[in-house]
């Protein structure tokens, strides 16, 4: 009896068609994602509106329990004038001041309770933003993950399994991760700018329409408001256009880029800054120079979130082969290690996870040095190009 042999290998269309049903399975669970993610937002948004109404109405009826609290001791003080004098004072005079000092303690009793109730919800409020917050956080944590799993699955995957080590299979998850940690940061920036502003004008172009029929020199007043709102927002985008590419780096270089991008930093934040650029003795690579930008952005970016600083200093020095960048602060500084823990726990990989890991894709160091109300210093090394990470790496 000859031997049966069994073909063992595998059925690559079959293995290609479980993957895209795999993959069409995930992205359809992210578009789910995404509308919870915007639902969430949507929600963050309506209670930060809702939040602002009720600062208003209590700040108001501050102002009205301060002003019947004067009243009511004038009228209490009347009263006890009235009563203790009660010989020049008929008795209809006593029940008029009675009921007059009887009214106003109702009116304060009315408002302070409103004021009691109005600070209830406020809190309640507070912390549903708190909530909203996070759940925002934790689902945009979510598509991020599945989207570096989607772009992953969509590769080249089982030849790229052949073909790859674990190392550089690790670097290729590092990459795609970098990448959708670029695309949040974007998102992000549209979101809180203009995308924020334009929801804004189309609300007030709608008012602009109704106030134009009742009074049209107001209405031309709301309309001036809404060109300038409307120049805002272009103005966001042109800056979140030149960050994503800043033209600036084949034009000027990276010095004067550095340079021109610090001193605007400074005059929009008020923080007083110094740079520092050395002389640049070789070429340095343009994925490297933008590398440097990036990171500056970010440190600063950094400073201006969470430091309450005063002073910045930004120093780049160069070598043949490696560039340093240092950047410093007089702020409140922090405990680095807890800090970087607490990061990772929340799976946050922006911010100085962001940086620290930009740093060790292009093969750099990085180190920082924080204390508590000491402030903060960070020293980064990079290759000037791609052949010194090669010629160093073996």
């Amino acid at each position: 009896m000859g031997d049966i042999q069994m073909d063992k290998s595998i059925n690559i269309e079959k293995v290609n068609a479980i993957m895209n049903e795999i993959i069409g399975s995930i992205d359809k669970s992210k578009n789910q994602l995404l509308d919870i993610v915007e639902n969430a937002r949507e929600e963050h948004e309506v209670l930060k509106s809702e939040l602002l109404e009720i600062k208003r109405e209590i700040e108001y009826v501050i102002n009205e329990v301060d002003r019947l609290t004067l009243k009511d001791k004038m009228v209490r003080n009347h009263l006890a004038a009235v009563s203790k004098a009660f010989k020049t004072h008929t008795e209809m005079d006593i029940k008029k001041a009675y009921d007059a000092a009887a009214e106003v303690k109702v009116e304060l009793m009315s408002a302070s309770k409103e004021e009691q109730m109005l600070k209830i919800r406020r809190t309640a409020l507070e912390m549903s933003l708190k909530r909203a917050l996070k759940n925002i956080q934790s689902a945009e944590h979510v598509v991020h993950q599945v989207t570096i799993a989607v772009t992953y699955l969509k590769g080249e995957i089982l030849s790229a399994i052949d073909e790859m080590g674990s190392e550089s299979m690790v670097i290729g998850v590092k990459v795609l991760e970098a990448q959708e940690n670029e695309r949040m940061r974007i998102s992000r920036d549209i979101h809180d700018g203009p995308a924020q502003q334009i929801a804004s004008i189309v609300m007030k172009a709608d008012f602009c329409e109704r106030i134009m029929k009742k009074d049209a020199h107001k209405g031309l007043e709301e309309l001036a408001e809404l060109k300038d709102q409307a120049k805002k927002a272009l103005k966001e985008v042109r800056g979140i256009i030149h960050d994503l590419r800043p033209m600036s780096l084949d034009d000027l270089g990276l010095n004067e880029t550095i340079e021109t991008y610090v001193c605007e930093f400074s005059k929009e934040c008020g923080l007083n800054t110094i740079t520092k650029t050395g002389r640049i003795i070789v070429d340095i690579e343009p994925i490297i120079k933008v590398a440097v930008y990036r990171l500056v952005q970010e440190l600063l970016n950094n400073i201006k979130k969470h430091a309450k600083a005063n002073n910045i200093s930004v120093n780049i020095e160069y070598g043949t082969k490696y560039l340093r960048l240092t950047v410093m602060d007089d702020g409140i500084g922090f405990n680095v290690e807890e800090k970087l823990g607490e990061l990772k726990r929340k799976h946050i990989s922006y911010g100085l996870l962001g940086i620290y890991d930009r740093v060790k894709q292009l093969s750099g160091e990085i180190s920082f040095h924080s204390k508590p109300m000491e402030g903060t210093s960070v020293m980064i090394k990079l290759p000037v190009s791609r052949e010194v990470i090669t010629n160093d790496g073996k």
